[in-house]
C-alpha cells in the first residue's frame, strides 16, 4: 500500500534485510507442484531393513488391499501450494565455513562452484541422517554436513517465523533441501484448499518475517537455554514435527546460526561460529 515512493522504500528495506541475512535469492512461489504416493505400509521401520536382536532384518511391506479384480492400488496426492525459496550467498557461506576451520577443505579450482566441491566431498548421511543422530552419531565435521546443517536449521527457523505470522501450525509446512545449490524451499503441505496464507503473510509481514530469523530472542533456546549450553536443538527451539522434517530433526543446531557449542555427534569440540555472527 501507499505511494510509489513508499513502495520503493519498503522494497529497499526488504532487499537490505535479505543481503544482511546472507541470502542471494528470495522468491515467493505461488504454484509449487508436489506429488506424494504410497504403495504400502509397515509398522516396523521406514527403511527396508531394521536392526533388532543384534542383526539387520528385512522389513515386510504390506501392500494395500486389492481393488478392481486383483489390482494393487497406488494412492497418489497431487498438490499445488505456495512456497518460499531461499538461496544463500556463496561467498558468505565460504566465509562461514572458513570461520569454522573448514576453509582448507573447500579450496576451489578456477571457475568451480562451491556446490561442485560439496558433491566431491559428500559422505552419505543415511536415509534420515541417522548417522548424525544427537544420541548415537559420532562423526567428524566436514563442509557438506555443515552446509546441510546451515540450510536445514535456516529452513526450520523460517518455518517457525512463518508459522507465527501466517496462522499455519508447524505441521502444515514441508521442506526440501538442495545443498549443492545452497538453497532450500519451505512450502504449505496441507491437503485442504489453499487460502493463500503464505502470500498474505508475505504481503502483510514480509519484513517482520525476515527480522525474526536473526532476532536475538529467536536465536536462543526456549527451554532454559538448554541448547545454548549443550549444542544441538530441541522441541523448544528449532525442531518441527517429524512428518514435516526431511532429516528426522538431525543435523540441526541453534549454534549454526547464532554461535555456540558443537553438536553432540561432532568429534571436534570447538565452538561453532554462527552464520549470523559474521
Amino acid at each position: 500500500k501507499g505511494t510509489e515512493a513508499e513502495r520503493m522504500l519498503a522494497l529497499e528495506a526488504i532487499a537490505d534485510a535479505k543481503t544482511a541475512l546472507g541470502f542471494e535469492d528470495l522468491k515467493l512461489v505461488r504454484n509449487l507442484k508436489m506429488l506424494q504416493y504410497s504403495f504400502g505400509y509397515s509398522r516396523v521401520s521406514p527403511s527396508p531393513t531394521t536392526y533388532q536382536k543384534h542383526m539387520y532384518m528385512p522389513v515386510r511391506l504390506c501392500a494395500f488391499p486389492k481393488v478392481d479384480g486383483n489390482k494393487r492400488p497406488i494412492y497418489v496426492m497431487r498438490q499445488t501450494n505456495e512456497a518460499l525459496y531461499i538461496k544463500l550467498d556463496e561467498a558468505k557461506v565460504i566465509e562461514w565455513l572458513s570461520a569454522n576451520g573448514l576453509g582448507d577443505t573447500i579450496e576451489l579450482e578456477d571457475g568451480q562452484k562451491l556446490g561442485g566441491k560439496l558433491i566431491e566431498l559428500y559422505n552419505d548421511f543415511g536415509r534420515f541422517a541417522e548417522e548424525y543422530s544427537e544420541t548415537t552419531g559420532q562423526r567428524e565435521r566436514d563442509a557438506p554436513v555443515f552446509v546441510f546443517g546451515l540450510l536445514h536449521t535456516l529452513s526450520h527457523q523460517l518455518i517457525h517465523a512463518c508459522s507465527k505470522f501466517s496462522g499455519l501450525d508447524l505441521g502444515s509446512f514441508g521442506e526440501r533441501i538442495f545443498p549443492a545449490d545452497l538453497a532450500f524451499v519451505i512450502y504449505r503441505k496441507g491437503m485442504t484448499p489453499d487460502l493463500g496464507n503464505i502470500a498474505a503473510m508475505w504481503r502483510n509481514h514480509g519484513l517482520e518475517v525476515l527480522g525474526a530469523l536473526d532476532d536475538a530472542r529467536s536465536l536462543r533456546c526456549g527451554s532454559g537455554s538448554l541448547c545454548d549450553h549443550r549444542g544441538g536443538a530441541c522441541p523448544a527451539c528449532v525442531m518441527v514435527p517429524e512428518v514435516s522434517c526431511v532429516a528426522g530433526n538431525n543435523i540441526l543446531s541453534r549454534a549454526i546460526l547464532g554461535g555456540g557449542p558443537a553438536m553432540a555427534w561432532d568429534t571436534n569440540s570447538d565452538q561453532i561460529k554462527g552464520y549470523f555472527e559474521l
